[in-house]
């Protein structure tokens, strides 16, 4: 086995970085190299598993270890496990609330280290650390401050030889830490069974795939997008699918009363999810524009050739990040009309699961090639 992936949970559809990590296992035994993961700290199970997930037809070998199991014990089993496997890389797969329920892995660092000895060490950073918002909380902040200075010591001890992130944001904010970093862009988790545009229709479909984040503009989105189609004579409609959250229930009334059709599909199979993708016109992301390269959602829809529209809650730092490097579209009062006619001008993402797997072996300096 050459590389085990450590990350938090891998319960099947329910942790986002679990379902990233099992994909990008499965592509990269279908490319003909062996890979793992131990899941260090999944709050699905009651005792340690070793068990195999299927992906994409490939079955993933995974450890699993409770969180309800004492830490000691847990690393334990997990340097046994590696030990046995002998890879040669282990790749972290860190978001700080997968192995601290506070947010706050102190001991982490010291914790990965010690199952690591003669192994080269890959870091993906899919989230850094909260209170990045000029709007954050002092509570925010702080804990922001401590896990910076988690993710210091956890670099510090681990020596990793590649560090990757999703985000340009996050590229700039690892360099200001001093450590150079990659972009490895995100791939979508759905992939595409088959193409279903139907160029009859008489509506405009909008969809959201799942979770809505709060305070989106919209009311003002509505009204622009209904009075731009309606003049070509188009109405608008929306459908809801995956788990959209609290937050679906605002949509869905703001929606009806404004005289506009929705459709809530709720969880579905992969297959449907596609296929719903595949039918849609455009895509509505609700994630903060800087923040839309590490959506799944977002990735999901890219994969499905959906133009996608940002409508979210103003979210600013005091980092300037070039919105040509984003590729969707972000709605602002008032521009609808000149976003739409543009739409053409929004750099194309080529980010499926293959692409992305040879992306990352390059980057490890393996040879893809055998």
């Amino acid at each position: 086995m050459k590389i085990i992936f450590i990350c938090g949970s891998v319960e099947q559809g329910c942790d986002g970085v679990g379902d990233y990590t099992r994909r990008l296992c499965a592509t990269l035994y279908k490319l003909g190299y062996s890979a793992g993961i131990i899941a260090i700290n999944d709050s699905s199970i009651a005792k340690p598993e070793a068990v195999t997930q299927k992906e994409d037809d490939i079955n993933v070998e995974v450890y699993r270890l409770p969180s309800t199991l004492a830490r000691k014990e847990r690393y334990k089993l997990a340097q046994e496990w590696i030990e046995e496997k002998n890879p040669k890389w282990l790749s972290l797969q860190f978001v700080p609330y997968s192995f601290s329920e506070k947010g706050i892995p102190f001991s982490l660092a010291s914790e990965l280290k010690g199952l690591g000895k003669g192994r080269n060490w890959h870091i993906m950073f899919h989230e850094l650390w909260i209170g990045m918002d000029d709007s954050s909380s002092i509570k925010e902040k702080i804990i922001g401050l401590l896990q910076r200075l988690i993710i210091k010591s956890m670099v510090f001890q681990l020596k990793p030889i590649t560090i990757h992130t999703q985000t340009h944001i996050y590229k700039h904010h690892l360099k200001d830490l001093g450590y150079q970093s990659s972009l490895l862009p995100l791939f979508s988790n759905i992939p595409v069974y088959k193409e279903h545009k139907n160029s009859e229709k008489e509506d405009i479909t909008f969809v959201i795939f799942g979770g809505i984040h709060a305070n989106a503009p919209i009311k003002k989105f509505i009204k622009e997008a209904s009075k731009y189609f309606s003049k070509i004579g188009k109405t608008i409609s929306l459908i809801t699918i995956g788990r959209n959250g609290k937050e679906l229930d605002n949509w869905i009334h703001i929606w009806n009363s404004s005289g506009l059709s929705t459709k809530q599909m709720g969880e579905q199979s992969k297959e449907v999810i596609s296929t719903t993708l595949s039918n849609a016109d455009y895509g509505i992301c609700t994630t903060p524009l800087v923040l839309s390269e590490k959506s799944g959602s977002v990735a999901a829809m890219h994969l499905h050739n959906l133009p996608v529209i940002c409508v979210a809650r103003n979210w600013s730092t005091g980092v300037q990040i070039s919105k040509k490097e984003i590729s969707v579209m972000n709605y602002q009062e008032g521009n609808f009309h000149n976003m739409i006619m543009n739409a053409n001008t929004i750099h194309k993402v080529d980010n499926s699961a293959n692409k992305i797997a040879k992306l990352f072996l390059d980057s490890l300096k393996i040879n893809i090639d055998g």
